[in-house]
């Protein structure tokens, strides 16, 4: 199964673990599977239209991605969120 990680403030933000395993064949797909077992995610990472939020990055083993990149199996999903503030 393909795996994302997300970053502890996010993990944190939302009570759960950092590391996931989820299904899917695309990003859209795999973070799909992932908003129903943590629904409270998804406005963290899409905007209302169902976009990636401008603050947020995906990367798919290592290579930036958007919602359409497709996946593998032993794929590993990272999302990173901006942190500002001083």
């Amino acid at each position: 199964m393909t795996v994302v990680k997300l970053p502890r403030m996010l993990s944190e933000t939302v009570n759960v673990g950092q590391s996931h395993s989820v299904a899917g064949d695309s990003v859209a797909n795999a973070l799909e599977d992932l908003f129903v077992r943590v629904p409270g995610l998804r406005n963290h990472v899409l905007d209302d239209s169902g976009e990636i939020r401008p603050h947020v990055s995906i990367f798919v083993d290592g290579v930036q991605a958007d919602l359409g990149t497709d996946l593998s199996e032993d794929s590993e999903v990272r999302i990173l969120h901006a942190v500002s503030g001083g």
